[in-house]
């Protein structure tokens, strides 16, 4: 956020989640990320990725319960062009955020915030 750029060729490590800078454009947080290494998937659905990935991120406030989120994805050793996605996500008035904590084998993260007294762990889990 201090205006520094991305580590220039052998200065940069490849990372799990790559060499972030951010910066604002106006009202929107604009995260430009680059160095990945090839060792996590990109999202849940496995989606392919390579050393090459550079990510534009984009989240803007869009009103005082929305929050915009844009993601930029450019990786030519995967993709035969540049795409976009994003979504929005609403404020719940009373409502905690759920702290989550990656362990190993857990299969009833409701039950942490106690809103359940039990789990159906009949279906396996696929990540």
């Amino acid at each position: 956020m201090d205006g520094r750029p991305h580590p220039s060729g052998k200065d940069l490590t490849p990372s799990y989640y790559g060499h972030a800078v951010g910066r604002w454009e106006g009202d929107t947080l604009v995260i430009d990320s680059v160095g990945f290494n090839e060792r996590a998937w990109m999202n849940r659905d496995a989606l392919p990725h390579t050393d090459r990935l550079h990510l534009i991120e984009r989240l803007t406030r869009v009103d005082y319960n929305t929050l915009k989120y844009e993601v930029t994805v450019d990786d030519p050793g995967a993709y035969t062009a540049t795409w976009m996605t994003g979504f929005t996500m609403q404020w719940t008035e009373g409502t905690e955020l759920f702290e989550y904590i990656c362990q190993d084998n857990n299969l009833g993260p409701q039950l942490m915030v106690g809103s359940e007294t039990s789990v159906d762990r009949a279906s396996p889990i696929v990540p």
